[in-house]
């Protein structure tokens, strides 16, 4: 009989404390998918969940299973420890109760009805499972974030004529691609290789109507993906054109106020509502725009999550 061969992963964002887990698993030419997501939970309960969920998944006990993960905590637990724990009566070597109690305690006893092989892979090399792990997260951070519509719609008419809508009118927006207006082959490389992540993933992108840079980028990928997109700007019509196929929403200068009553930058006042509107944020950066880091030092200071990918430009401009 063929060995049952499996990979697991775990994805948690450490501020929201939301996760998802995923699991592969392939016999022959057979192969099964199992995707799940948790709140208030962490990295390491992703990690054991996967690799309990994937055992629970098989139908014959005694089944000869060959399990690749890129968790340390898992292989170094099943493999070094949990023989300690078990003297210590689930004592580490502290003296305290082993994190994640429960969880071992199901993998022991799914351990004992299978004969498994555990081992460690780099995360590069697992990256089927990672993408799904990640997939699922995104869906409980999305799920979670989601606010109601408003009065007034994201659609525009056909010539993509913005609305005016209130800094929360828009619902099912998720992830945010941000970056420099002035930005090198390289990182208009990674923007692109972003925006294709993202819909293979079946999210919403949120881009701004820069014509220039990596705004451009993103808008001129999702045009060739018919992705999902939602461009936000601050004039009648996109100056980057938009996207026939998305939406098009003009922020209002007003919508947001700094200490004292006075009025954001018009610029500043878009960056913000697009964070307010998305999920999480990828952020690349030429490591001398203001803007870009600005806009995610705002998403940070939201609790959301934000990545700033540094893309060093010599001579690089405010942008």
């Amino acid at each position: 009989m063929n060995p049952i061969i499996i990979h697991t992963d775990g994805s948690c964002e450490t501020q929201t404390r939301l996760g998802g887990w995923a699991a592969v698993l392939q016999c022959g030419e057979h192969q099964r998918v199992l995707q799940g997501s948790a709140a208030d939970t962490t990295v390491n309960a992703m990690e054991l969940t996967a690799v309990i969920e994937a055992l629970k998944a098989l139908k014959q006990a005694g089944s000869s299973v060959q399990l690749f993960t890129d968790s340390n905590y898992v292989v170094r637990g099943v493999n070094e420890w949990l023989s300690d724990w078990l003297k210590r009566g689930w004592k580490n070597s502290r003296g305290e109760q082993v994190a994640n109690l429960d969880l071992w305690q199901q993998l022991k006893t799914l351990l004992e009805q299978h004969t498994v092989a555990l081992t460690w892979i780099p995360r590069g090399q697992n990256a089927q499972v990672d993408e799904l792990a990640q997939s699922a997260r995104l869906t409980q951070v999305s799920e979670a974030t989601q606010k109601p519509l408003g009065d007034a719609g994201s659609v525009v008419d056909d010539n993509m004529t913005a609305p005016t809508v209130p800094p929360q009118a828009v619902s099912e927006v998720n992830i945010l691609i941000a970056g420099s207006r002035y930005a090198n082959r390289e990182a208009l490389d990674y923007a692109r290789r972003v925006a294709r992540r993202v819909h293979q993933l079946g999210h919403t992108i949120v881009v701004g109507d820069n014509p220039k840079g990596v705004d451009m980028a993103v808008v001129q990928e999702c045009r060739r993906l018919k992705a999902k997109v939602l461009v936000v700007g601050v004039t009648n019509r996109p100056r980057n054109g938009g996207c026939s196929h998305g939406s098009y929403i003009k922020v209002e200068r007003d919508t947001y106020r700094a200490a004292g009553g006075h009025l954001f930058d018009r610029y500043h006042v878009r960056d913000r509502w697009m964070v307010d509107n998305s999920a999480r944020g990828m952020f690349i950066w030429n490591g001398d725009s203001k803007g870009t880091k600005a806009g995610y030092d705002y998403m940070v200071s939201r609790q959301k999550e934000a990545h700033l990918v540094t893309f060093a430009l010599k001579g690089a401009r405010h942008g």
